[in-house]
This record gives C-alpha cells, structure tokens and sequence, in this order.
C-alpha cells in the first residue's frame, strides 16, 4: 500500500460506556490524520495494519468506564468483557486524548497522528479534536496509577502494548488481551500470562521497537 506524505483514515468502532452506575450503548466515530515517517513502504504497512487493529479489535466491543466507578470494579470480578478504563468519567474529549495516546504510542514514530477527532452516538453531535498541543491531554494527568512497585510504568494509553486498562499482577503489570503479531492478533485469554516482568525491562512485544524506558 503506498502512503502518501499525509493522509486521513475514518473509523468507528462499539463500546458500552458506564455512567453513574448504568450502561449505555455507543458507537464512536474517528478520524485520524496520519504522517508516515519512514520510506519503507511494507513497514508502512504493518504499522498503518496495528493502527487499524487497534480501533478494529483491541478497542471494539469493549465496556468504557473509568478507575471510580463501581460497577466497574463488579464487573470486572463476575465478566469476561473487556474494558477501556479511563483516568476520567467516559466524556468524549476524554476518549480522544486516550485514543490520541494510545494509537501514537503503538505506532512507535514510523508513523504519526498529528490529529485525532471524535464523536460519539451519546455524544449530542459534538467532534472533539486533539493535536499533541490539546488541553484535553492535561486530563490525562494521574496520580499514584500504579502502586509504588510499579510506578516506573506509563498507565495503558502511553504504552505500546495492547492494555486498555491497567491490573497489576504478581508477576508484572496486565499487557492486552492481545498481542502485536506479524499480518494478525492472537487472542490470550489468560491475561494473567500478559504481564510485564517488574525487572526494568519490559517485555518487547512482538512486531514492535524496542523501547526504553
């Protein structure tokens, strides 16, 4: 696929988001403006294919919720579902800076989203827009994410695993559902093998840079 020096990509993808106890349906619409950084087209490629996957699968058919909620934390114990679990009550300006985040972080710099604007079927018409200079990633700020075994770690939307929501486990930190493969994502559906060894070295994913941190 040849990439021009710029480009959009429109995409939506479904979620349930929790607000005040209860469960609504929505369905997210995004634009992003892309800037590929590299000449080689077949890692264009790839990259442009996590991005896509990223929206397509990791975040579709999730429940959206964030870390106070309570409900959440019932789901959590008694479900199967996945989450997207935000530092902030699910509001879309919220949704954009973490997609914002998330989709440049595991795109490793080969390619760039110098915008990202969103609207959502509960969100009364309104597009938010976010550019690496928006105010809306100042929500984003926290405080004490993980405990203090784990706070060399950047919560979930600045990593570039495929977590959407954070979980420490004996073993490290919770990695995604999935994992960054060559031409598809497999599934592990026992999270607890998905974790970060607490060594200051993280593990690599697969498909992607090393990245230090």
């Amino acid at each position: 696929m040849l990439m021009s020096n710029s480009f959009s990509w429109k995409t939506k993808f479904k979620s349930i988001i929790i607000v005040d106890g209860e469960l609504f349906s929505n369905e997210y619409d995004v634009k992003l403006h892309i800037t590929p950084h590299t000449p080689n087209l077949k890692e264009q490629t790839e990259y442009f294919d996590r991005l896509k996957n990223l929206f397509e699968m990791v975040f579709a058919n999730t429940i959206t919720t964030w870390r106070e909620e309570k409900l959440y934390h019932t789901l959590s114990k008694t479900s199967n579902n996945r989450f997207i679990e935000l530092p902030k009550p699910p509001y879309d300006q919220i949704m954009a800076a973490v997609c914002f985040c998330k989709a440049n972080a595991v795109l490793d710099s080969v390619i760039t989203v110098s915008k990202l604007e969103l609207s959502s079927w509960q969100g009364d018409g309104i597009t938010y827009a976010v550019d690496k200079d928006s105010k809306e990633l100042l929500l984003l700020d926290t405080l004490n994410w993980f405990t203090e075994k784990y706070n060399n770690f950047d919560p979930w939307w600045l990593r570039a695993d495929t977590a959407t929501y954070d979980k420490e486990l004996d073993k490290g930190i919770y990695t995604g559902h999935f994992s960054w493969k060559a031409e598809k994502i497999p599934v592990d559906k026992k999270h607890e093998y998905h974790a970060k060894i607490f060594e200051f070295n993280p593990k690599v994913l697969d498909g992607g840079k090393d990245k230090n941190k």
